[in-house]
């Protein structure tokens, strides 16, 4: 498995990179916090990696939930 990137579409100041290691997985989240760069490495075996990406994805659905707590209006014509 190659590494995987996550680069913002507008231009924000991070980058989140995964990458296949033989403890698991290797999370690096890079960002800027008041002028100085900061990287967290977080070092998961697969079933904490699963783990977590399903919580992020359940975070995702509830913020998009109660963002758009009903489909958006349509104009027929």
């Amino acid at each position: 498995m190659t590494a995987i990137r996550l680069v913002p579409p507008d231009g924000a100041d991070w980058t989140i990179d995964a990458l296949n290691t033989s403890e698991g997985v290797e999370l690096a989240i890079a960002f800027t916090l008041q002028g100085k760069p900061i990287t967290a490495r977080f070092v998961m075996d697969r079933p904490e990696a699963r783990k977590l990406a399903a919580g992020i994805l359940k975070a995702a659905g509830d913020g998009t939930m109660r963002t758009f707590p009903k489909p958006a209006e349509t104009i027929d014509g």
